[in-house]
């Protein structure tokens, strides 16, 4: 499979190297200036997935002065609004994805995630009861634990989807559904990436977020994704959502530009895109990734090893190695998308993919063409709009 990219974004007051994958070798890279994972200037060169790995530097980081004792979820900017911290940080009133009224009635209940990433804090305590099944490719093991000691990203990623509701750090868009990890090894081969999807398949996932890509990817992973999403769910299509990557250049043949797949950018707390947000005419959505200034709050690898530096367990949205990027993004559709399952369980895949264009409030100074344009796709995710279709269409 091509260059894998992790699409999150490591800013050292820049962006830095994100997880390319070389389409030769199947390798994952980091790709810098991606959304895709970026491993924090670390260029694995030698692997072809990119990761997009959202982490930014920021050097201003300060521990939380609101109420340290309290779970962050003040800090969910992309959730809901906390007037307090939205004037403190400067947030736009609208940067959130507007979820009151869906989360207060849904919640992923009985909804499959699978997440295909590189590596798991399997006991986090913000993940508690959310993991019911796992699979490392490369050992063939259920142990899908972060191998690099910096690891990170697919803790951060499936936490954004379903940290669950327990008052201890941060609620997940989709706090009951339940989680399956994939974890992927570099240089992986096409068959290999296929094994992954056929493996989702097979353990039961509703939903697969990918935050990577190879920007070349070939026709046998292509195929096969293109099956799970029309055929898949019992014939109603794995909705697949592909992070779109952090380099601010077009997308060509990555993952995320097959049209069966759900391609997403990133916006920022301006309520417009994010500059590092890659662009072009398959992509479909935006949702908050953040930058370099706010990012996004998340979970780190538990204690000493991950990336966070303020809290040895969760990354903040001030974390000096901040979580920012199309990952997150990625990772806010797909517990979005679970949401509108649990409201409408017999949505096709290509239902929820047309709510979810149709329902996006259209941000920026770009004008809209027959109500898209390649930097913004459809505009930005609204998860009230989107769910409360959902729900007419019962």
């Amino acid at each position: 499979m091509k260059k894998q990219i992790l699409i999150s974004i490591a800013i050292l007051l820049s962006i830095s190297g994100c997880v390319d994958i070389d389409s030769s070798s199947n390798n994952t890279q980091t790709k810098d200036n991606d959304n895709r994972v970026i491993k924090e200037n670390h260029n694995d060169n030698e692997s072809n997935r990119t990761v997009l790995d959202d982490t930014i530097s920021n050097p201003m980081a300060v521990e939380d002065t609101f109420n340290p004792y309290d779970k962050y979820y003040y800090q969910q900017w992309y959730l809901d609004r906390n007037d307090t911290f939205y004037n403190e940080v400067g947030i736009d009133k609208d940067a959130n994805i507007h979820s009151s009224y869906s989360r207060s009635k849904y919640s992923g209940q009985g909804i499959k995630i699978a997440v295909i990433d590189d590596g798991l804090d399997m006991y986090h305590e913000d993940l508690t009861d959310a993991l019911i099944s796992s699979y490392d490719i490369e050992s063939n093991t259920s142990d899908v634990s972060h191998r690099d000691f910096f690891g990170f990203h697919g803790t951060a990623v499936s936490s954004i989807a379903v940290a669950r509701h327990n008052n201890i750090g941060i609620d997940g868009v989709a706090h009951n559904a339940q989680l399956i990890f994939l974890r992927y090894k570099e240089n992986m081969s096409d068959s290999e990436t296929i094994t992954l999807f056929n493996k989702a398949q097979e353990l039961g996932a509703d939903i697969i977020i990918c935050s990577w890509g190879t920007y070349n990817v070939s026709k046998s992973v292509k195929d096969k994704i293109i099956s799970l999403a029309k055929n898949g769910r019992n014939g109603l299509g794995i909705p697949i959502v592909f992070a779109v990557g952090n380099e601010n250049i077009d997308m060509g043949n990555d993952e995320s530009a097959i049209d069966e797949v759900i391609s997403v950018g990133a916006s920022n707390i301006h309520n417009d895109r994010a500059w590092y947000s890659n662009y072009g005419k398959h992509l479909d959505i935006l949702a908050p990734g953040g930058d370099y200034d706010t990012a996004i709050t998340a979970l780190d690898d538990s204690g000493e090893r991950g990336t966070a530096t303020l809290n040895p367990d969760y990354i903040l949205y001030n974390d000096y190695y901040g979580f920012a990027g199309t990952s997150p993004a990625a990772a806010i559709v797909g517990g979005a998308v679970a949401l509108m399952m649990e409201a409408n369980p017999d949505l096709s895949r290509k239902e929820i993919e047309d709510i979810l264009k149709n329902t996006a409030d259209k941000i920026g100074d770009k004008p809209y063409i027959d109500g898209r344009n390649d930097y913004y796709g459809y505009g930005k995710i609204n998860l009230d709009r989107a769910v409360k279709e959902a729900e007419n269409r019962r």
